[in-house]
């Protein structure tokens, strides 16, 4: 093995200017602040290039927050096919581990560099030089120590993970309403992180199981609720149908805990009594399949007119008689106060639906957006645009790269079956892997432009909306225009079959305030003891 003052020298004399690549790496975020950081590897990479008297070709790869038992990490992949391009003479690294820490992918990657003459330069750790026997043994003990240390590593959190539960910590991610976060009260290993409430969401969460378990909500109702309150899931999407479905169905939120086939009762603060989550329980086990009809009748104002008279939400319904509403095709729609029929407790009367609906188009006859703030618009939308096709071609060009990475993974399995060194079952398997592979990036490849369509499908109903807000709402279906109604208004109030009150979203009356959004201000007839004026 050669010192690192042989192996500079050699460098320098064999190729006097270099050509450099740096990879650095990290697999927790943890590591990153307190270990050797992206900066700190990248750091000691310059510092090598100038060593050697080096040029560094490209930006140093970087992956972040990835193991390195994983293949699949863009900034490796990227990394290898620049590599395969013929023009590098060096890969600069930390340590050999950065680029993997499984066996059998870094003697792979170390064949691929050594086709296309890239010597690899450790900073720190050992690194075996030369083509020979012992160096190439030495190289393949190296990469089983390193893969050791994840082994050891997984199956110590395993361990930790099991009596972290038996203690009453959950060891998992935190259901949506809770987080992940250090214990400042830390008493023993086992708690030193634990799951705390989340006190923005967990309200929301709270408020949707005491929902629920009144009987007048459906799953579907529920996830309007807390999409109009800004609650989203652990990505930042709208939650979908089967997630709001589980947060029902969890025992977590009432103390209990279920994880890898054991369960237990957890320390942690529950966000809904016991009592409460049993009969959200049975209304979901009662319902089945009737839950899911309901949601087909997908009546436009759900989630936005409420009652005047005692603050309930308005639901909807359908009266099917086909003699008596022929005209109608068997059926009229009304909508009415959640608490019609229950004695005492509010005397609105039903309104129907297409009554209804035509006020609130009127409502939005009154809606406009300043020439300033259509500008204002404009130009954020441009940016939005710009933003979209950078990382449309940033995505594309991290699967290209891959998919050139696959070529010289195919090249070197082809080479292996021509020398006999594997055989042709194995081949079989390996090339098929590397079909599905191929397969995989064309699908990401088509995701990817689906995603450009979805940015300018939305640019462009940003900007026919603040062009023309009554249009716009007009020309949309059902569901556009339930967002668009949750967007301008919180609440519409509704007595004696007509809109008394309108109560707009914060960001609207801000708008106003500041003479950017146009509400033409009609006065709504003034209510007397026997109706209107």
């Amino acid at each position: 093995m050669q010192t690192t003052q042989t192996i500079n020298e050699t460098l320098n004399c064999s190729q006097p200017v270099p050509q450099c690549l740096g990879y650095a790496r990290v697999s927790t975020a943890d590591q990153n602040e307190n270990g050797l950081s992206i900066d700190v590897q990248k750091a000691k990479i310059l510092e090598k290039v100038g060593e050697l008297g080096g040029e560094l070709i490209e930006e140093v790869y970087v992956d972040g927050g990835r193991s390195g038992t994983n293949m699949n990490r863009s900034g490796l992949n990227e990394l290898l096919a620049r590599c395969s391009q013929g023009d590098i003479s060096h890969l600069i690294v930390q340590d050999t581990s950065r680029i993997s820490r499984d066996t059998k992918d870094y003697l792979t990657i170390r064949v691929l560099l050594k086709k296309h003459n890239v010597e690899i330069v450790a900073l720190s750790g050992m690194q075996a030089f030369g083509d020979d026997p012992y160096s190439q043994f030495l190289d393949e003990v190296i990469a089983a120590v390193n893969a050791l240390h994840p082994r050891i590593s997984g199956y110590k959190s395993k361990l930790t993970a099991v009596e972290k539960f038996k203690y009453g910590i959950y060891p998992s991610w935190a259901p949506l309403g809770y987080k992940n976060i250090k214990n400042p009260k830390s008493t023993c290993k086992y708690d030193q992180r634990v799951v705390a409430i989340d006190k923005v969401k967990a309200p929301f969460i709270t408020q949707a199981f005491k929902m629920y378990a009144t009987g007048e909500h459906t799953i579907f109702t529920i996830k309007e609720y807390l999409h109009s309150n800004g609650i989203r899931g652990q990505t930042g999407r709208p939650l979908s149908y089967s997630l709001v479905y589980n947060i029902l169905k969890n025992p977590f939120y009432w103390g209990w805990m279920r994880w890898g086939g054991m369960e237990g009762k957890g320390k942690h603060k529950p966000l809904v009594k016991k009592k409460t989550f049993e009969l959200v329980q049975r209304i979901l086990s009662g319902r089945g399949i009737k839950d899911v009809r309901q949601r087909r009748h997908n009546f436009l104002l759900r989630g936005v007119i409420f009652c005047n008279l005692c603050g309930r939400r308005y639901t909807a319904e359908w009266h099917v008689d086909k003699k008596k509403y022929a005209k109608r095709g068997g059926r009229i729609g009304y909508y009415h106060c959640a608490g019609v029929g229950r004695v005492g407790k509010c005397r609105s009367v039903y309104v129907q639906v297409e009554e209804l609906e035509k006020q609130v188009d009127q409502e939005m006859l009154k809606l406009e957006f300043t020439q300033e703030f259509i500008e204002a618009v404009k130009r954020s939308v441009r940016n939005i645009y710009e933003d979209a096709n950078k990382r449309v071609k940033l995505a594309k060009k991290a699967f290209y790269n891959r998919r050139d990475a696959l070529e010289i993974k195919r090249e070197k399995l082809e080479e292996e079956l021509l020398e006999g060194t594997i055989t042709r079952e194995r081949f079989k398997v390996l090339n098929t892997n590397i079909d599905k592979d191929f397969t995989d990036i064309q699908k990401e490849l088509i995701k990817i432009n689906k995603i450009r369509t979805i940015d300018i499908d939305v640019i462009d109903e940003v900007l026919a909306l603040t062009k023309d807000i009554a249009n716009t709402y007009k020309t949309s279906d059902t569901n556009t225009k339930r967002a668009y109604l949750n967007f301008f208004f919180n609440r519409i109030l509704i007595e004696d079959k007509r809109i008394v009150k309108i109560e707009y979203q914060p960001v609207i009356e801000v708008l106003n305030q500041v003479k950017l959004g146009i509400l033409d201000e009609v006065e709504l007839p003034a209510l007397t003891a026997g109706g209107f004026l």
